[in-house]
C-alpha cells in the first residue's frame, strides 16, 4: 500500500479532526480576491475539510479531493454538521481529474508529494483549469541546510528550493509572494518548517 495514503488514513482515522476545524487564516484573503457568491473552488490535498468548508459556509461552490479516503469522508461529516454542501471525493494530486474549471484553486501542505515528472504537467492543467481572473494560492516546504527535517516527514514528501514554487506561475498577477520560517508541533515533537506561498491572478 502507498505509504503516504497509509500515513493519512491513520491520522484521520479518529473521530478527532487532526488540523482541527478552524480555516487557515489565507481564506479570507482569497475571499478578499474573490469576493464572487457561487464561484467555483478547488481545493487540492482537502485534508479533513476544514478549509473546504468554510469556503462553503461563505457562499462558494467547493470541489474538494484527497488521497486519503477517512479524511475525504470526515470533510462530508464537517460539511453535514454545518449545513452546507462540498463536493468531495477521493484522488491523487500526481494524476488528479476534473471536467470543471474553477475561480479560486488552492493547495496548503501537499504539492510537496508531486512527483518530479508530474510537475510541469500539473501546473500546466493548474492554467487550463483556473478561469481568468481566477486565483491560485499554493504553498510548499522550502528546503534549508539549517533546518532538519520534521519529524512527521513522509518517505514521499520532497522539498523544493527556495523560490521555485514562484517560477511556476510565470505569465500571472502575483498579489503575494513571501518566504517564512515558521515553528510547528505536528508529529508531537516542536520544529521549524521553512514555506514558500504565492497568491496569483490568472490574467487574459
Amino acid at each position: 500500500m502507498d505509504p503516504i495514503l497509509t500515513n493519512y488514513e491513520k491520522r484521520y482515522a479518529g473521530a478527532e479532526y487532526y488540523w482541527g476545524t478552524e480555516p487557515g487564516a489565507f481564506c479570507d484573503e482569497l475571499i478578499a480576491l474573490k469576493p464572487v457568491p457561487g464561484a467555483r473552488v478547488l481545493d487540492i490535498g482537502c485534508g479533513e475539510g476544514k478549509d473546504a468548508v468554510y469556503l462553503a459556509q461563505k457562499g462558494y461552490a467547493v470541489t474538494a479531493f484527497d488521497i486519503a479516503p477517512s479524511g475525504v469522508a470526515k470533510a462530508k461529516r464537517l460539511a453535514r454538521e454545518r449545513g452546507v454542501a462540498i463536493d468531495a471525493y477521493t484522488d491523487d494530486i500526481n494524476a488528479f481529474r476534473t471536467d470543471g474549471t474553477f475561480d479560486i484553486v488552492y493547495s496548503t501542505g501537499t504539492i510537496q508529494y508531486l512527483r518530479d515528472e508530474n510537475r510541469a504537467a500539473f501546473f500546466e492543467k493548474i492554467n487550463r483549469i483556473t478561469r481568468v481572473h481566477g486565483i491560485a494560492y499554493f504553498n510548499v516546504f522550502v528546503e534549508k541546510p539549517f533546518l532538519p527535517l520534521p519529524p512527521d516527514w513522509d518517505v514521499g514528501e520532497k522539498m523544493w528550493k527556495s523560490g521555485e514554487l514562484f517560477t511556476c506561475f510565470p505569465d500571472w498577477k502575483v498579489h503575494r509572494v513571501e518566504e517564512r520560517i515558521f515553528e510547528d508541533d505536528s508529529g508531537g515533537a516542536p520544529h521549524f518548517h521553512c514555506m514558500d506561498t504565492i497568491i496569483c491572478e490568472k490574467m487574459p
